[in-house]
Protein backbone atom coordinates (compact mmCIF):
# COMPACT_ATOMS: atom_id res chain seq x y z
CA UNK A 1 0.00 0.00 0.00
CA UNK A 2 1.20 3.51 -0.76
CA UNK A 3 1.50 6.44 1.60
CA UNK A 4 -1.30 8.88 2.25
CA UNK A 5 -4.01 8.32 4.84
CA UNK A 6 -7.47 9.85 5.07
CA UNK A 7 -8.75 9.97 8.64
CA UNK A 8 -12.02 11.00 10.26
CA UNK A 9 -12.04 11.80 13.98
CA UNK A 10 -14.62 12.98 16.47
CA UNK A 11 -13.81 15.54 19.19
CA UNK A 12 -15.75 17.72 21.64
CA UNK A 13 -16.65 21.13 20.19
CA UNK A 14 -15.12 22.66 23.34
CA UNK A 15 -11.68 22.13 21.80
CA UNK A 16 -12.50 24.18 18.70
CA UNK A 17 -13.23 27.82 17.79
CA UNK A 18 -16.92 26.84 17.81
CA UNK A 19 -16.98 26.67 21.60
CA UNK A 20 -19.55 29.22 22.72
CA UNK A 21 -20.66 29.93 19.15
CA UNK A 22 -22.79 26.84 18.40
CA UNK A 23 -24.24 24.34 20.84
CA UNK A 24 -23.81 21.34 18.56
CA UNK A 25 -27.52 20.50 18.46
CA UNK A 26 -27.91 21.80 14.90
CA UNK A 27 -25.67 20.29 12.20
CA UNK A 28 -22.95 22.60 10.87
CA UNK A 29 -21.22 21.94 7.54
CA UNK A 30 -18.84 23.42 4.96
CA UNK A 31 -16.48 25.03 7.45
CA UNK A 32 -13.72 27.28 6.12
CA UNK A 33 -11.01 29.11 8.04
CA UNK A 34 -8.54 31.86 7.23
CA UNK A 35 -6.13 34.05 9.16
CA UNK A 36 -6.14 37.77 8.29
CA UNK A 37 -2.81 38.98 6.93
CA UNK A 38 -2.80 41.90 9.37
CA UNK A 39 -3.58 39.84 12.49
CA UNK A 40 -2.05 36.38 12.75
CA UNK A 41 -3.52 35.96 16.24
CA UNK A 42 -7.09 35.83 14.91
CA UNK A 43 -8.93 33.35 12.72
CA UNK A 44 -12.04 33.98 10.61
CA UNK A 45 -14.42 31.03 10.44
CA UNK A 46 -17.36 30.56 8.07
CA UNK A 47 -19.88 27.71 8.07
CA UNK A 48 -23.29 26.69 6.75
CA UNK A 49 -26.25 25.91 9.02
CA UNK A 50 -30.01 26.44 9.33
CA UNK A 51 -31.12 30.07 9.14
CA UNK A 52 -32.72 29.87 12.58
CA UNK A 53 -29.46 28.89 14.26
CA UNK A 54 -29.01 30.78 17.55
CA UNK A 55 -25.57 32.40 17.53
CA UNK A 56 -24.04 34.90 19.95
CA UNK A 57 -23.27 38.53 19.21
CA UNK A 58 -20.24 38.72 16.96
CA UNK A 59 -21.39 35.93 14.63
CA UNK A 60 -23.16 37.26 11.56
CA UNK A 61 -25.14 35.92 8.62
CA UNK A 62 -23.24 36.74 5.43
CA UNK A 63 -25.51 34.91 2.96
CA UNK A 64 -29.03 33.51 3.11
CA UNK A 65 -29.84 30.51 0.92
CA UNK A 66 -33.45 30.31 2.08
CA UNK A 67 -33.63 27.78 4.90
CA UNK A 68 -29.83 27.64 5.11
CA UNK A 69 -27.37 30.45 5.75
CA UNK A 70 -23.65 31.14 5.76
CA UNK A 71 -22.34 32.44 9.09
CA UNK A 72 -19.06 34.14 9.91
CA UNK A 73 -17.27 34.85 13.18
CA UNK A 74 -13.79 35.65 14.44
CA UNK A 75 -11.91 33.91 17.24
CA UNK A 76 -8.50 34.02 18.83
CA UNK A 77 -6.01 31.49 17.49
CA UNK A 78 -5.76 28.65 20.03
CA UNK A 79 -2.52 26.63 19.71
CA UNK A 80 -4.25 23.67 21.39
CA UNK A 81 -7.23 23.51 19.02
CA UNK A 82 -7.40 20.54 16.61
CA UNK A 83 -7.11 22.95 13.68
CA UNK A 84 -3.85 24.35 15.07
CA UNK A 85 -2.54 20.80 15.57
CA UNK A 86 -3.25 19.99 11.93
CA UNK A 87 -1.70 23.27 10.76
CA UNK A 88 1.51 22.49 12.66
CA UNK A 89 1.69 19.11 10.95
CA UNK A 90 0.95 20.70 7.55
CA UNK A 91 -2.01 18.37 7.28
CA UNK A 92 -4.99 19.78 5.36
CA UNK A 93 -8.56 19.46 6.58
CA UNK A 94 -10.86 18.20 3.82
CA UNK A 95 -14.14 18.29 5.73
CA UNK A 96 -15.41 19.74 9.01
CA UNK A 97 -18.86 19.19 10.46
CA UNK A 98 -20.58 19.44 13.81
CA UNK A 99 -23.22 16.82 14.51
CA UNK A 100 -24.73 15.44 17.69
CA UNK A 101 -22.65 17.84 19.76
CA UNK A 102 -19.33 16.59 18.33
CA UNK A 103 -16.78 18.16 16.02
CA UNK A 104 -15.94 15.78 13.16
CA UNK A 105 -12.76 16.40 11.20
CA UNK A 106 -11.66 14.61 8.04
CA UNK A 107 -8.04 15.21 7.09
CA UNK A 108 -5.24 13.77 4.97
CA UNK A 109 -1.96 12.71 6.56
CA UNK A 110 1.01 12.20 4.26
CA UNK A 111 2.20 9.07 6.05
CA UNK A 112 1.68 6.86 9.10
CA UNK A 113 4.16 8.71 11.41
CA UNK A 114 2.35 11.99 10.70
CA UNK A 115 -1.03 10.39 11.38
CA UNK A 116 0.26 8.89 14.63
CA UNK A 117 1.68 12.25 15.74
CA UNK A 118 -1.59 14.06 14.99
CA UNK A 119 -3.71 11.48 16.80
CA UNK A 120 -1.39 11.54 19.82
CA UNK A 121 -1.69 15.34 19.98
CA UNK A 122 -5.48 15.07 19.77
CA UNK A 123 -5.56 12.44 22.51
CA UNK A 124 -3.25 14.46 24.76
CA UNK A 125 -5.73 17.34 24.58
CA UNK A 126 -8.79 15.08 24.77
CA UNK A 127 -8.85 11.44 25.92
CA UNK A 128 -12.41 11.39 24.57
CA UNK A 129 -11.13 11.66 20.98
CA UNK A 130 -12.53 8.92 18.72
CA UNK A 131 -11.13 7.66 15.43
CA UNK A 132 -14.13 7.00 13.19
CA UNK A 133 -12.53 5.97 9.89
CA UNK A 134 -9.13 5.39 8.32
CA UNK A 135 -8.55 5.02 4.59
CA UNK A 136 -5.05 4.40 3.23
CA UNK A 137 -4.01 5.01 -0.37
CA UNK A 138 -3.11 2.01 -2.49
CA UNK A 139 -0.78 1.63 -5.45
CA UNK A 140 -3.80 1.50 -7.74
CA UNK A 141 -5.78 4.78 -7.53
CA UNK A 142 -9.11 3.00 -8.03
CA UNK A 143 -8.55 0.65 -5.10
CA UNK A 144 -9.18 1.41 -1.45
CA UNK A 145 -9.00 -0.37 1.83
CA UNK A 146 -11.59 1.24 4.06
CA UNK A 147 -11.80 -0.09 7.58
CA UNK A 148 -14.27 1.18 10.16
CA UNK A 149 -13.61 0.08 13.71
CA UNK A 150 -16.50 0.38 16.14
CA UNK A 151 -14.84 0.88 19.52
CA UNK A 152 -18.17 0.26 21.26
CA UNK A 153 -17.62 -3.43 20.46
CA UNK A 154 -14.97 -3.41 23.19
CA UNK A 155 -15.99 -3.36 26.82
CA UNK A 156 -14.78 -0.47 28.93
CA UNK A 157 -12.40 -2.82 30.75
CA UNK A 158 -10.98 -4.18 27.49
CA UNK A 159 -10.30 -0.64 26.26
CA UNK A 160 -8.65 0.23 29.58
CA UNK A 161 -6.41 -2.85 29.40
CA UNK A 162 -5.45 -2.22 25.76
CA UNK A 163 -4.66 1.43 26.48
CA UNK A 164 -2.44 0.50 29.44
CA UNK A 165 -0.67 -2.19 27.42
CA UNK A 166 -0.09 0.18 24.51
CA UNK A 167 1.26 2.97 26.73
CA UNK A 168 3.58 0.53 28.51
CA UNK A 169 5.02 -0.72 25.23
CA UNK A 170 3.56 -4.22 25.54
CA UNK A 171 2.93 -4.37 21.78
CA UNK A 172 6.36 -2.97 20.83
CA UNK A 173 9.22 -5.11 19.52
CA UNK A 174 11.15 -5.56 21.68
CA UNK A 175 8.52 -5.23 24.38
CA UNK A 176 8.65 -2.27 26.70
CA UNK A 177 6.80 -4.26 29.36
CA UNK A 178 5.66 -7.85 29.77
CA UNK A 179 2.19 -9.11 30.62
CA UNK A 180 2.95 -9.43 34.32
CA UNK A 181 4.18 -5.83 34.58
CA UNK A 182 1.15 -4.39 32.80
CA UNK A 183 -1.20 -6.58 34.83
CA UNK A 184 0.43 -5.36 38.06
CA UNK A 185 -0.01 -1.70 37.00
CA UNK A 186 -3.71 -2.41 36.52
CA UNK A 187 -4.07 -4.30 39.76
CA UNK A 188 -5.19 -7.51 38.07
CA UNK A 189 -3.72 -10.99 37.61
CA UNK A 190 -1.61 -11.93 34.61
CA UNK A 191 -4.18 -14.43 33.34
CA UNK A 192 -6.97 -11.87 33.59
CA UNK A 193 -4.85 -9.39 31.65
CA UNK A 194 -4.11 -11.85 28.85
CA UNK A 195 -7.79 -12.85 28.66
CA UNK A 196 -8.84 -9.20 28.20
CA UNK A 197 -6.16 -8.61 25.56
CA UNK A 198 -7.04 -11.78 23.66
CA UNK A 199 -10.77 -10.96 23.67
CA UNK A 200 -10.14 -7.40 22.50
CA UNK A 201 -7.76 -8.52 19.76
CA UNK A 202 -10.28 -11.05 18.45
CA UNK A 203 -12.87 -8.28 18.12
CA UNK A 204 -10.44 -5.85 16.46
CA UNK A 205 -8.95 -8.40 14.09
CA UNK A 206 -12.46 -9.54 13.20
CA UNK A 207 -13.30 -5.98 12.10
CA UNK A 208 -10.01 -5.53 10.24
CA UNK A 209 -9.99 -8.87 8.42
CA UNK A 210 -13.70 -9.35 7.75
Amino acid sequence: MGSGIRAEVSLPTALSPFDGVVDGATPVTEVTRCTPADDRERVVVEFIADTDLAVPEGAEVVFDYGGRAAYRFEAAVDPDSPFAVLDRHETPVSETTIRDGRLRLTFHASDLPTLRSVLEAFRDACPDMEVLRLLQSTTTPTESDLVTVDRSELTERQREVLAAAYEAGYFDHPKGANAGEVAESLGIGRSTFTEHVAAAQRKLFGALLD
